[in-house]
C-alpha cells in the first residue's frame, strides 16, 4: 500500500484538532487583554483636585456671545486654553462650554466645560484622560448624585464614565465645586469593550434611534445601518418576530439593566422615560448595541414612581412590549433592587462625596451652606423611600386585570382619600348589600376619592357605575366641581351636581403602553351635599379592538 495513504489519512485525522487550535488561537488574539486604566487613581482618590483654566482674552470674548442651547450636539466654538493643577501646566488644551436646557450657563457665571487634551497634543491626557468635563452641577446641589449614580451603573454591568468632584478656577476667579467627568472617546470604549472602533452615538437633546444622530467616536458618521438596522427591529408589530430581530442587534440582558436601574434610580430624564441623557455603542466584536446612560444629576425625583411607567424610547417600548422580556425585566428590578440599592451603603456615599465638597462650599459660597445640607439629607431621604417604595411594589402581584366572557370586571378595594378640606367618606358593606360607597361634605369646599389602581395591558376600556347625588353644590372657583368617575390624571368632565337620581356614568379610555398600571377614582368635588357611588355597578369593560380598516 501506498505510504502516502498513510500519510493523507492521519494528516485528515490531525484536521479537526489544527482547526481548534487556530480558532483559539484566534479567539486569543482578538480577545486581547485591555489595558491598564491610567484614570481609576483620579476616581478612587479622596482628596479633591483644584483645576485652574486660562482663557485670553479674545477667547473669552468669543464665548461670552455663546448662550443656551438645547441641542448638546449643537456645534459649539472651542477655543484653545492653558491648564494647571497640582504644578503641573498643560497647554494646547481645546475648551468648549456645555450643558443643554437645564444645565447650561454663559462664561461670565458658572458654565460648564469639555475639555480634550489630546486633540492639539498627541498623548498630552489630564491624570490618563484625553477628554473630560467638567459640570456646574446646577441641577444637583448636592454634588453626588452624578458620582453615586454612575458607580450604581457600574457596579451593575453597564459602561459609564466616571465622576468625581473637583474645584475650579476661570482666569484667577474661584468658581468652587464642580464635577468632573470622563469623557466619551476611545479610550474610554477600550475600557469596557474589546473593539472600541464602532459607532458611539450621541442621543442629543430628547432624541431616540429614529432620527439620525452624531456621533462621539467612530469612522463614516453617514452611515447609521447599524442604528436603522435596530429602529427596523423596533418597529416590527409582532412581539414574537420583533424578540426574534432585536436579539440579533441588541445587547437585551444589558439593555433590560439599563431600564431597570433608570426606573430604580428614578431618571425620569434619562433614555426610557424621556428619550435624553444617553449614548449608543455598537460593540462590532459582538455584534451588538449597547445602551448607556448620559447626565444623572436629577436622579430621585420620584421616590414613590411605579416599577412599570409609561416608556417613552422606544427601543424601551419594543423591549418591553415582549411578555417574555417583560417579566425578565421585573425579576431584574427585584434583583436590582436588592443589590444595587442598599440604603446605609448608599446614603452613607453621599454623605462622604458631600463632605468633600463641603469645606469649599465653606470658602465660596458660604451662605448656600444651610440648603446644601438639606439637599444632602433629602437625597438621602428620597433614597430610602425609593427603597421602601420598590419593596412595595414588588410585593403585590403584577398581572394584567381579569375579565370575563362578555369583557367585564367588577372593581372591589376602594381605598378612601381626603384630597382637600373635610370631605367625610364612608364606605360601603359587603358587595351585595346595596350599599353605596358615599363621599359628602357639610363644612366647605371639599374633595374627596375612593381610588383604587389596576394593571391592564394595551387596549380600549371603559369605566362605568351608577351615581346618585344629593343637594351637590361646587365651589364657584371650581370649574370642575361634582361628582363623576375618573381615570388617571384625566380631567373632570361630564360631573353630576345638585340632586339627580341613579344615573350611569360612563368614561372611554385607551391604554398605549404593553402593561400598565391604571389609577381609578370616585370622585367629590363640592361646598355642601354628597355623591354615591353603586359599588355593585363599579366595573371596567374591556372594548373590541378596532378593525385594521378602521
Amino acid at each position: 500500500m501506498n505510504p502516502s495513504f498513510f500519510v493523507r489519512n492521519r494528516f485528515c485525522a490531525l484536521l479537526p484538532l489544527l482547526w481548534v487550535a487556530a480558532f483559539l488561537s484566534l479567539r486569543a488574539t482578538a480577545a486581547k487583554p485591555r489595558p491598564a486604566d491610567a484614570a481609576a487613581a483620579l476616581f478612587a482618590a479622596t482628596n479633591v483636585l483644584r483645576i485652574e483654566i486660562e482663557i485670553p482674552p479674545p477667547a473669552l470674548e468669543s464665548l461670552r456671545s455663546q448662550r443656551g442651547f438645547f441641542d448638546r450636539s449643537t456645534n459649539r466654538e472651542k477655543v484653545q486654553v492653558t491648564i494647571r493643577e497640582g504644578g503641573r501646566v498643560y497647554t494646547n488644551v481645546t475648551a468648549q462650554l456645555k450643558g443643554a436646557a437645564g444645565s447650561f450657563r454663559a462664561i461670565d457665571t458658572k458654565p460648564a466645560f469639555t475639555l480634550n487634551f489630546e486633540k492639539l497634543a498627541n498623548g498630552q491626557n489630564f491624570h490618563g484622560l484625553e477628554k473630560l468635563s467638567l459640570n456646574n452641577s446646577v441641577q444637583d446641589p448636592t454634588y453626588a448624585s452624578e458620582q453615586v449614580c454612575r458607580e450604581i451603573f457600574l457596579q451593575a454591568g453597564v459602561p459609564v464614565p466616571r465622576a468625581t468632584p473637583v474645584r475650579v478656577a476661570l482666569n484667577g476667579h474661584d468658581l468652587g465645586a464642580y464635577v468632573l467627568v470622563e469623557g466619551w472617546d476611545k479610550r474610554f470604549l477600550r475600557n469596557h469593550f474589546d473593539e472600541p472602533l464602532g459607532h458611539l452615538y450621541d442621543g442629543g437633546f430628547v432624541k431616540d434611534v429614529s432620527e439620525k444622530l452624531s456621533l462621539n467616536s467612530g469612522k463614516n458618521p453617514d452611515d447609521q445601518s447599524d442604528r436603522e438596522a435596530l429602529l427596523r427591529a423596533a418597529n416590527e408589530p409582532d412581539p414574537a418576530r420583533r424578540k426574534v430581530e432585536l436579539e440579533k442587534l441588541l445587547d437585551v440582558d444589558r439593555f433590560l439593566t439599563f431600564v431597570a436601574l433608570d426606573v430604580i434610580l428614578w431618571n425620569w430624564d434619562g433614555y426610557a422615560m424621556n428619550r435624553n441623557n444617553w449614548r449608543l455603542y455598537h460593540d462590532a466584536a459582538r455584534g451588538r448595541m449597547v445602551f448607556m446612560p448620559h447626565g444623572m444629576d436629577q436622579m430621585f425625583w420620584k421616590p414613590d414612581g411605579p416599577i412599570l411607567p409609561s416608556m417613552s424610547g422606544l427601543v424601551a417600548k419594543a423591549v418591553l412590549g415582549v411578555p417574555e422580556w417583560r417579566q425578565r425585566y421585573l425579576k431584574r428590578v427585584a434583583e436590582l433592587q436588592v443589590s444595587a440599592l442598599p440604603v446605609p451603603a448608599i446614603t452613607n456615599r453621599i454623605r462622604g462625596i458631600s463632605a468633600r465638597v463641603r469645606p469649599i462650599l465653606a470658602e465660596t459660597e458660604a451662605a448656600s451652606l444651610p440648603e446644601f445640607d438639606r439637599s444632602v439629607a433629602a437625597l438621602c431621604d428620597a433614597v430610602s423611600r425609593r427603597h421602601a417604595s420598590l419593596t412595595r411594589q414588588l410585593s403585590q402581584p403584577i398581572e394584567p386585570g381579569k375579565f370575563d366572557a362578555a369583557g367585564r370586571s367588577s372593581l372591589a378595594g376602594w381605598r378612601a382619600s381626603v384630597d382637600f378640606g373635610t370631605p367625610v367618606l364612608t364606605p360601603s358593606a359587603a358587595p351585595g348589600a346595596g350599599q353605596p360607597l358615599v363621599i359628602g361634605t357639610t363644612n366647605g369646599s371639599s374633595i374627596g376619592t375612593w381610588r383604587l389602581t389596576r394593571w391592564l395591558e394595551q387596549g380600549s376600556y371603559r369605566l362605568e357605575g351608577r351615581i346618585r347625588t344629593r343637594g351637590l353644590a361646587g365651589d364657584p372657583g371650581d370649574t370642575r366641581a361634582g361628582a363623576g368617575l375618573r381615570v388617571g390624571k384625566a380631567r373632570p368632565e361630564g360631573y353630576r351636581t345638585g340632586d339627580s337620581e341613579w344615573v350611569l356614568f360612563q368614561r372611554e379610555f385607551q391604554v398605549e403602553e404593553p402593561l400598565t398600571e391604571v389609577p381609578f377614582f370616585c370622585e367629590f368635588r363640592g361646598q355642601t351635599g354628597q355623591a354615591e357611588f353603586d359599588l355593585e355597578t363599579l366595573r371596567l369593560v374591556r372594548l373590541p379592538s378596532p378593525s385594521p380598516s378602521q
